[in-house]
């Protein structure tokens, strides 16, 4: 597996795991001046780790999408964002 894809996955999982702590962390029973400090931080790591995630899947994630389109849209993404087909093995 390529590195740039491992990288990828592991951080999209991360991404996964600080939603869900995202998700939970106001109903447990915290501190209150630490609530609110805690979801903050949990959310600006969320979206750091998803951003990263996409940053590094995302030449794959357009390539499988575009292949669902017509053949002329699949084009012109491909034209306009410059990415080459992957062909299938």
């Amino acid at each position: 597996m390529d590195s740039k894809r491992l990288i990828g996955y592991i951080l999209m999982g991360f991404a996964g795991i600080t939603f869900l702590l995202y998700l939970i962390f106001p109903f447990l029973n915290l501190p209150t001046e630490n609530k609110l400090l805690i979801i903050a931080g949990t959310y600006i790591i969320n979206k750091v780790f998803f951003y990263s995630a996409l940053y590094f899947l995302g030449k794959q994630i357009i390539v499988k999408i575009a292949s669902y389109l017509p053949s002329w849209a699949e084009k012109f993404i491909f034209r306009v964002l410059k990415i080459q087909k992957i062909k299938s093995r």
